[in-house]
């Protein structure tokens, strides 16, 4: 470097040292001194450098920024030769690129207006004709076209599945349900002809009148009640629980070598007692705890083994969740003693005393736990009017004799069914079919007093 050189020409050495070489480049094409033999010497280098970069760009085939490079080379010297030939190959390769996407563009404008079309089928109800034209595409279409498949198939069954539950309805004579049935089809496919034809049926049902009262499920009141909850056990909601034989008129039934009124139940503030009643001859019931003989009374404490009688007729008293006093009441895998239900004189291995609200989800904590409710959970609640129910996480509907089916209306009906539906959006719909193909999207719960 000449110590007349201009000041640019350092900062450019550096930058080309530094590999820099835009920055090079840009500092001696602002350069005041353009024609100053150092600057042009500098240029030729930059250059040259740039046309090296460029062909190692061209065989890794970013032809984006081969054409970038070499328009900066272009500036600091004269491209020619194979630093032309390399040009004209990155414009020729970018305009291919274009036309590629140009291509790819109207292949999916294509694609959509063929999702279009099939979307248009399923509305009609022509679920096949839908799912027959994507196949068609569903190479070229991606995962456009596989999603689309997945949501029709999705529709499919859950079309079918009202269709079916309406016309169930119909042939029942319920024609809140039934409406209820027809309206979710409805929003799946408005156009099917399954829609017009129900709608017939509907206004015809609604022509022969309403059921007889007598047909009427009644709401829950008065913690006197019993009620079977299927699949889950018996609930009860009094303070004071008698246990005893399973012929004998008491508020828990079982069936095992015990006496008529065996023991009580109590419950207060700090939570249950246990009481163990007098036989004919005034000696108290057999009733051990954990191994201990109970006389009288015997405070419950969560994971309690009770004995009832000399018999294997053995339970485990369960307190599942912390600051609920809602217990279980559950026999062991060996107890030879079951609940009687004494309406229609069925087993149980459990029963529920539900004192503020019982909950069951697909995880702990809960009272109950199970895996395919398809909401985050269901909840007894007791309250002044009654027992209430609420789906968190989902949405539900009560399907009441004589009553079928009120928005508003949160109490629990006896008998009833109570309808929980899944409340994804389609992309979490999807997820969840992928990752566990057999998570149900509608769970039924039966009610039925005891």
């Amino acid at each position: 470097m000449g110590w007349l050189d201009p000041p640019e020409c350092k900062a450019a050495r550096d930058y080309l040292r530094q590999g820099q070489l835009e920055d090079a480049a840009r500092v001696l094409l602002t350069s005041k001194n353009r024609e100053h033999r150092s600057v042009r010497h500098l240029l030729v280098e930059v250059g040259r450098s740039l046309v090296a970069r460029a062909t190692r760009e061209a065989e890794r085939e970013q032809w984006e920024l081969v054409a970038k490079t070499l328009e900066i080379a272009s500036r600091c010297i004269t491209l020619e030769g194979e630093a032309l030939a390399l040009q004209n190959r990155a414009v020729q390769a970018l305009a291919e690129k274009k036309r590629e996407e140009a291509r790819r563009l109207e292949e999916q404008a294509r694609v959509r207006e063929q999702v279009r079309e099939a979307k248009r089928l399923a509305s009609n109800g022509e679920f096949t004709l839908a799912l027959e034209l994507l196949a068609r595409w569903e190479t070229q279409g991606g995962r456009e076209v596989a999603t689309a498949i997945e949501e029709i198939r999705l529709s499919e069954r859950r079309f079918g599945a009202a269709v079916q539950a309406c016309e169930e309805a119909v042939e029942q004579g319920d024609e809140g349900l039934a409406r209820h049935h027809w309206e979710t089809a409805r929003q799946i496919a408005p156009e099917a002809p399954q829609i017009k034809r129900l709608a017939a049926e509907l206004a015809r049902l609604a022509a022969r009148g309403t059921r007889l009262a007598g047909d009427r499920g009644r709401p829950v009141r008065n913690r006197s009640e019993r009620i079977l909850m299927e699949g889950v056990g018996m609930i009860l909601l009094g303070d004071e629980i008698a246990i005893g034989a399973a012929r004998e008129e008491v508020d828990l039934p079982i069936l095992g070598r015990i006496h008529r009124r065996h023991a009580v139940l109590l419950r207060d503030k700090l939570g249950w007692q246990l009481v163990a009643c007098r036989d004919k001859y005034g000696e108290p019931c057999l009733v051990n705890v954990d191994g201990h003989t109970v006389r009288d009374v015997c405070r419950l404490a969560d994971g309690n083994v009770v004995q009832l009688g000399e018999d294997r007729c053995r339970w485990r008293f369960r307190l599942p969740v912390g600051g609920s006093l809602t217990a279980l009441w559950e026999a062991l895998p060996d107890s030879t003693g079951s609940v009687v239900v004494p309406s229609t004189g069925e087993t149980l291995k459990r029963a529920i005393f539900l004192v503020d609200e019982l909950s069951v989800r697909p995880y702990a904590p809960a009272h109950i736990i199970r895996g395919d409710l398809p909401c985050q959970g269901l909840i007894l609640r007791w309250e002044k009017e009654g027992l209430h129910w609420d789906v968190e996480g989902g949405s539900a509907w009560a399907e009441i004799p004589g009553v079928t089916w009120i928005a508003c209306d949160r109490c629990l009906y006896l008998p009833s069914r109570l309808v929980i539906d899944a409340q994804w959006d389609e992309a979490e719909r999807l997820g969840r079919m992928m990752a566990e193909p057999c998570q149900p999207e509608q769970v039924t719960v039966v009610f039925r007093p005891c």
